[in-house]
């Protein structure tokens, strides 16, 4: 398991700097939190650490934003999800490819339908301005990812 400390913006962005180094075509990213715990916040780092140049956005009423960079980055929010038929209708197995990384927000409201060797980022909110990221080594490829990070 791996713990990390944010106490400001600029240490989330350069955490995200660190983790998109250890990103390859293919990864699936869940981030697990709370409402306010910052995973879009997240999410928009990582983007533009993976080279994406265009705005990222929440995509909570769309289900998902596709962008260009480095990489195909694909976002998804996954709150408003009620049932696996909605993920259906936008063919969400689409976005698990080889070339590109999705990152997928709340992801816990699916997570019986997506990919066993998901990299999962659980983000808790310990103060106003500070967050703790938890990587806790579930799968080989969390277990890679740790490695890297020390």
């Amino acid at each position: 398991m791996l713990e990390i400390i944010l106490n400001s913006l600029d240490e989330c962005d350069n955490f995200s700097k660190r983790f998109s180094k250890t990103l390859k075509n293919g990864d699936v990213i869940s981030l697990i939190g709370d409402l306010g715990a910052g995973k879009t916040t997240f999410t928009k780092f990582l983007g533009k650490n993976l080279g994406i140049d265009e705005d990222i956005t929440s995509p909570t009423f769309n289900l998902v934003n596709l962008y260009s960079g480095k990489f195909e980055f694909n976002h998804m929010d996954l709150y408003r999800i009620d049932s696996p038929e909605e993920l259906y209708q936008i063919d969400y197995e689409n976005y698990f490819y080889p070339d590109g990384i999705t990152v997928i927000e709340w992801a816990e409201n699916a997570d019986y339908l997506l990919p066993k060797n998901l990299i999962e980022l659980e983000i808790l909110k310990t103060s106003e301005n500070s967050r703790k990221i938890v990587i806790k080594g579930n799968n080989k490829r969390e277990l890679e990812i740790i490695e890297e990070l020390e």
